[in-house]
């Protein structure tokens, strides 16, 4: 955390941490967390389910914004955020529209949290987002019309980033990141499904040889796989993706970031 604190990213620059799973610190200029998990998960018998523990405490986070992309615990958890809120009283909290109330269940003030809809930009100081539906494992909104699950097309410091947080690849999916200005950061789940995953109830997400042809499809400058590492018996070697990725294409870039590593692009 005192890392963070005392990185400066200038314009055109970005310094990133991995948090595991689809976690992330992404700072330019703001500081934002995506998909932050920063306690512990236990299945039914209270045993934990993470391979590692929290990298610091959630009363320990500073920063401006926090974006979730959906509701399931190892993406959207409640005591992190909840925990977030109290120690940053400026933090803001942008989530799927359906969730709103979720938020405000845990203690988190209705005026810090913003609701993201499909297609809805929006614009805050240091930040813009460009929300876009996610599969997970289909396209759902709620009764109100609100996603349930989404992409985020994130612009700060002047660098462009794509984070899928957790989908199945659609033709509608598809069409919409390919009208996308080319990102440079592209963060694309990789665990994939099968049948033993989907039979106890763990929704999958695009495999990595699709993460791998949409990192060449959109062209982007850096991927960065996600969701490979935290939770016991939903993990995968992400040495495949980057096998993938340059059997498809020799000159695509890639990192897999160590748990807490620090790394600073500059486009």
């Amino acid at each position: 955390m005192e890392e963070i604190k005392n990185t400066e990213a200038k314009e055109g620059t970005l310094a990133l941490w991995h948090l595991g799973q689809c976690g992330f610190v992404w700072k330019s200029g703001v500081t934002v967390y995506i998909d932050p998990v920063l306690n512990d998960l236990t299945d039914a018998a209270g045993v934990t389910r993470r391979y590692f523990p929290v990298p610091f405490s959630p009363d320990k986070a500073e920063g401006d914004y926090v974006l979730c992309t959906h509701g399931h615990a190892d993406h959207m958890a409640l005591e992190t955020l909840s925990g977030m809120a109290g120690a940053n009283d400026h933090m803001r909290f942008i989530v799927p529209g359906s969730f709103v109330e979720a938020l405000a269940g845990v203690g988190i003030e209705r005026e810090r949290i913003i609701a993201a809809q499909a297609k809805q930009p929006l614009e805050l100081p240091g930040l813009r987002i460009y929300p876009i539906s996610a599969a997970h494992p289909v396209h759902v909104t709620d009764e109100h019309g609100q996603d349930t699950a989404l992409c985020y097309w994130v612009t700060m410091g002047g660098i462009c980033l794509l984070h899928l947080g957790d989908t199945y690849l659609t033709d509608s999916l598809l069409a919409d990141l390919k009208r996308l200005d080319t990102p440079h950061l592209f963060f694309p789940p990789i665990n994939g499904g099968d049948y033993f995953r989907t039979s106890r109830n763990c929704i999958g997400n695009i495999s990595y040889v699709e993460a791998a042809a949409l990192a060449c499809i959109l062209a982007v400058d850096l991927t960065i796989p996600t969701h490979f590492d935290m939770i016991m018996g939903n993990t995968i070697d992400p040495l495949l993706f980057a096998g993938e990725l340059m059997e498809q294409n020799p000159a695509a870039k890639w990192h897999i970031p160590a748990l807490g590593e620090r790394v600073i692009y500059q486009k």
